[in-house]
């Protein structure tokens, strides 16, 4: 009798069959599925189920081949009809990833320089681009010295696996290689010219950036166009002045004026002349550190000291100063932020200097002290007779007020 009447069935949808599997009803024939690269339970129900939310049957029918849903591997042969394990649908919790599918990491080897201190080297912790300081209230002789992080100086990583074997992914590698590798610079030539600084109320020989041309033999110009990267530009030198062709210039905008230290000069750009036949010279753009429009002013760039790969070495008698105001007026500090310090060349700062800013006891409204701590590293990149020019390299405190005391706690070998 039941051999008739499943004469007069239709053959069942894949996705009503797979709902009849889950109920342990016999099928003619087993059907497998052999998991490739890229695989999921889900695509596989969608597959041969018709419908991708029925994956719990799949996995039901393999849990003695599939421990965790989660994780499939090629080379895994599934059931997707015949006989069934029993087990739940889905598990409890989920099965932390095998240890063999994830690549081998090694930790990177630190070298450490351990430079002589003198007995009263400052407590400090510096921590730079990729040098770190530590001394945290430490006595000189237990200073751990310089740690070096630089790809120049730590164990080699095998970063193949993230990349693969395919020409692209090894392009990739490579130009991640290059990036990583780069020897320590204490000083960099971009954040020479565009941190800017103070003109301390000196004339200085400003000429006037006019705007784009375009073409370049035109030499009228319009205030709104826009300036960018390789933009042909039309400049006037200063009034008795010349420039060269080749000649390169800060493009500047004269920001507020900071008494008993002059304007705040603020770089935009950098342009270097190409034609100086007519009143109008034109320049090119060659780098761009903010908006620069029309009515800016050109000054000749001064000479770049490259101190080379050389670190900092601790000092213990440093110069005394005190932040005098932000560049750019934000209340709180980040890094790479521009700061000026009020104490410069003629007081024995120099480019590549560290200061650490300290915050110092003060009272309270309820009678307290403030309790003195270290709020942040800062990194002279530039210095005029007095005054210097420092980036951020390091905030533990945001708030450093104006008047904060700074104290140089580093300098480059000279």
């Amino acid at each position: 009798m039941l051999r008739r009447q499943r004469k007069h069935l239709r053959p069942l949808p894949l996705a009503l069959a797979g709902l009849v599997l889950g109920t342990g009803l016999a099928v003619a024939q087993d059907q497998t599925h052999t998991v490739k690269t890229g695989d999921t339970l889900w695509a596989i129900a969608g597959q041969y189920l018709g419908d991708p939310v029925l994956w719990p049957e799949i996995y039901r029918r393999n849990t003695d081949v599939v421990e965790d849903p989660h994780w499939i591997y090629p080379g895994e042969v599934l059931r997707i009809s015949g006989s069934t394990a029993q087990a739940p649908s889905v598990p409890t919790q989920d099965t932390p990833a095998p240890a063999a599918v994830l690549p081998q990491e090694t930790p990177p080897t630190v070298a450490v320089q351990t430079p002589v201190v003198p007995d009263t080297a400052p407590s400090t912790v510096m921590v730079g681009r990729d040098t770190v300081v530590v001394a945290v209230g430490l006595p000189a002789d237990s200073v751990s010295g310089v740690l070096n992080l630089s790809a120049r100086d730590t164990a080699p990583s095998d970063m193949s696996p993230l990349f693969g074997t395919s020409r692209r992914g090894q392009q990739m590698l490579e130009t991640l290689e290059a990036y990583t590798q780069q020897p320590y610079r204490p000083l960099r030539r971009s954040e020479f010219y565009s941190s800017g600084f103070l003109s301390e109320d000196q004339k200085l020989p400003l000429g006037n950036f006019r705007g784009p041309v375009s073409p370049s033999q035109i030499a009228a110009t319009t205030s709104s166009a826009s300036v960018a990267l390789y933009s042909k530009v039309a400049l006037t030198p200063p009034t008795g002045g010349a420039y060269q062709v080749g000649d390169s210039l800060l493009v500047v905008r004269i920001d507020r004026r900071i008494p008993h230290y002059g304007d705040v000069i603020v770089p935009t750009g950098m342009v270097r002349v190409v034609d100086v036949s007519r009143p109008e010279n034109v320049a090119e753009i060659i780098a761009v550190y903010g908006p620069i429009r029309t009515g800016q002013q050109t000054l000749l760039v001064e000479k770049f000291n490259d101190p080379g790969h050389v670190r900092p070495v601790p000092i213990s008698d440093g110069v005394e100063a005190a932040f005098l105001e932000s560049r750019d007026l934000q209340v709180l500090k980040g890094p790479q932020d521009v700061i000026f310090l009020t104490k410069g060349k003629l007081d024995g700062v120099s480019p590549g200097d560290l200061f650490e800013m300290h915050r110092m006891p003060a009272p309270r409204p309820d009678g307290s002290n403030t309790t003195p701590e270290i709020l942040g590293v800062v990194q002279v990149v530039r210095v005029g007779d007095h005054h210097a020019t420092a980036r951020v390299l390091n905030v533990i405190y945001p708030d450093m007020p104006a008047g904060t005391p700074a104290r140089q706690v580093a300098k480059l070998p000279s």
